[in-house]
């Protein structure tokens, strides 16, 4: 198993679980990813699992380094006797493909969480990275993607062939999110400082580009203008961060809006929240959104990939175009200002969640390589 970076994040989450879960006596596993994540420590602890923690992958894009580092990989690959290789993250998806066709090994399994490329980017830069997947595709055996929309998108773009690609929805342990209680809601609103009846949207997400957490910001600008009572939870970190406190600043959110920064007790903060808000440019499929809806927390989101697969609009939840804070908060506005609506929303949102499970994720995987070694057993 091979990832960039073990940060807080969904793809993380689903890397450390398969590769925890694959059973020890069938599979001799490892799991190879860069330094510096905050789930360090975690992948650290798995049983059974040889973890590698590599200075050499890191997230900009050098060239030379990466491809001595894809060196390294093959040569890894080729001195352990790899027969499997399942990559996460775009830039792991790329150098591990290429590391494994030098190395010729048999299974090359990449997930897409979420394509490098979108509208939002220069025409040449976008080019450049659907030329890089088209030619990782024909090196790959399947694509999984975690939404129909991800599968499609690739598709449209002429990355892989249809027959090479497997939907399979990334898993959470749901076990962790359930209904909070009045005592459980009261604790977090007295935590950050809030009225312990004030309504609470949450948001969690890394603070970087893709998430646009400004627009959250501009969002929950305009709903306190419309109801002065609404508090804010934004749980996350990252490169944007300043620009959101100067963005909170600037819609004088001080008090009203709080910055929560990277936690390990989501599903305690997510009990809290009446509604989860997500403002993405461009996504995969969110975890967080089964999280919300398994805590009975509708969410109010951004129509992105695979988004209208778990958000039913109008039963657990609403959609509204990206990069368009206005029309986030008439949509925050609009089920705050329902109370009918929020009831009928939770109540509809925990019985949505089943397909987004784990165990569910872990027996298509492993159904997935057992189906695909078969194959090659077959044709050799």
């Amino acid at each position: 198993t091979l990832i960039t970076k073990l940060e807080l994040g969904g793809a993380q989450q689903v890397a450390l679980y398969t590769a925890q879960h694959l059973p020890s006596a069938q599979y001799e596993k490892y799991l190879i990813a860069g330094r510096g994540g905050l789930l360090d420590p975690a992948a650290r602890a798995l049983e059974h699992v040889d973890v590698r923690l590599w200075k050499a992958f890191k997230h900009p894009i050098r060239p030379w380094f990466d491809f001595w580092t894809a060196w390294r990989l093959a040569v890894f690959m080729r001195q352990h006797k790899i027969q499997i290789v399942h990559t996460h993250s775009s830039k792991a998806g790329l150098l591990g493909r290429l590391a494994a066709h030098w190395a010729r090994v048999p299974l090359v399994v990449h997930t897409v969480h979420g394509w490098p490329f979108h509208e939002r980017q220069h025409a040449w830069v976008r080019f450049l990275y659907v030329a890089l997947e088209r030619w990782a595709a024909r090196h790959t055996n399947v694509l999984i993607a975690v939404s129909q929309a991800t599968r499609d998108a690739g598709l449209k773009q002429g990355i892989g062939a249809r027959a090479q690609y497997a939907v399979i929805y990334p898993g959470s342990d749901l076990g962790e999110f359930h209904a909070g209680t009045s005592a459980q809601k009261r604790a977090v609103r007295q935590e950050f400082g809030f009225d312990t009846q004030a309504p609470l949207v949450g948001m969690v997400a890394c603070l970087k580009p893709q998430k646009a957490p400004v627009d959250f910001v501009k969002a929950a600008g305009r709903v306190h203008q419309t109801n002065p009572r609404v508090r804010f939870l934004l749980v996350g970190d990252g490169p944007l961060k300043a620009r959101v406190e100067a963005e909170i600043a600037a819609q004088g959110l001080d008090r009203i809006l709080v910055l929560a920064g990277w936690r390990q007790d989501v599903p305690r903060l997510m009990r809290a929240f009446d509604l989860l808000a997500h403002s993405s440019l461009w996504e995969g499929l969110p975890c967080v959104f089964s999280q919300a809806l398994a805590s009975a927390v509708p969410v109010v989101a951004t129509q992105v990939a695979g988004a209208g697969e778990i958000v039913q609009v109008g039963k657990n939840g609403l959609l509204v175009p990206p990069a368009e804070p206005e029309k986030l908060a008439q949509a925050l506005i609009r089920v705050l200002e329902k109370p009918v609506l929020i009831r009928k929303m939770k109540k509809m949102s925990q019985g949505s969640t089943q397909a987004f499970t784990f165990p569910v994720m872990q027996k298509q995987i492993q159904k997935l390589y057992q189906k695909q070694s078969e194959i090659r057993l077959k044709n050799h």
